[in-house]
């Protein structure tokens, strides 16, 4: 079988008729790892015929419901196929409890599913190790980087939600993934550049959201760190009527390998 990965959802947090939510797979001979698992995550998996009894890991980045709530239904669906290896998930810290309470509201009970799950955290650095790949995680700050956003009602909701410390930390990650000698970064949400710059440089594949960004200065970087392909997903509807003009500036800084994400896009290891 070709390694690869798949990218079952490229949508932002807007739901679209065209894309599912953030998830994408990295597929290897013999098993395979999700990414994020947003909405539409089982139909994306039966619509590209992904073999969903050899994914043996998840990770999720942060717990936005676009990015995490077909973890619960791709459980129901493997529930209902008989899987009987058991699945590891790792989360941040403070959802475990959380997301262990609501697969209980949704009747998927340790005692009722026919295979274990095991949740771990996502740890900063080397956190997620096996004979295929390395993961390490890198926290995101997932706030505004400009001085008009940072004044919108949302960022102060979250400004109080760190007031009252309330349990919602809004623990972000981007991962580095070591696999057959490439480097691959996922972004999941980042609050601006400085989330990328250090772990970007030379990468093979950089698989980076589009929404929370200033595009050209992001261009820029992707330029500066010499990074080998790049890949725009987490995509807005507003971003929609802009692709064609964004894949021109990446074309004339030379930027190798750049296209936006769409469901269903397979990429070569």
């Amino acid at each position: 079988m070709k390694q690869r990965i798949v990218i079952l959802g490229s949508a932002s947090g807007m739901p679209s008729a065209q894309r599912s939510s953030s998830s994408f797979i990295l597929e290897t001979d013999s098993q395979s790892y999700l990414f994020d698992a947003g909405e539409g995550t089982s139909t994306s998996i039966l619509r590209y015929n992904i073999d969903y009894d050899k994914i043996n890991t998840i990770f999720i980045s942060h717990m936005h419901p676009d990015h995490c709530v077909g973890l619960f239904s791709l459980i129901q669906m493997m529930y209902l196929l008989n899987r009987e290896k058991s699945l590891e998930i790792y989360l941040p810290e403070e959802s475990i409890t959380g997301v262990k309470n609501f697969l209980n509201t949704l009747y998927l009970f340790p005692e009722k599913l026919s295979f274990d799950l095991y949740f771990y955290t996502i740890k900063p650095g080397l956190f997620f190790e096996d004979s295929y790949l390395k993961v390490k995680a890198y926290p995101n700050l997932h706030l505004a980087e400009n001085e008009k956003i940072m004044r919108t009602p949302k960022v102060k909701r979250h400004q109080e939600i760190e007031k009252e410390k309330l349990s919602n930390k809004m623990e972000s990650f981007s991962f580095e993934i070591a696999f057959k000698n490439k480097k691959v970064v996922y972004s999941g949400d980042v609050g601006g550049l400085d989330d990328l710059k250090m772990i970007i440089h030379n990468a093979d594949i950089l698989i980076t959201e589009c929404m929370h960004l200033d595009i050209e200065r992001l261009l820029d970087l992707i330029k500066k760190s010499k990074v080998k392909s790049t890949l725009f997903t987490h995509i807005p509807a507003e971003l929609e009527k802009e692709k064609e003009g964004i894949t021109k500036k990446a074309n004339d800084l030379k930027i190798k390998n750049f296209q936006f994400a769409f469901d269903g896009l397979s990429l070569l290891l």
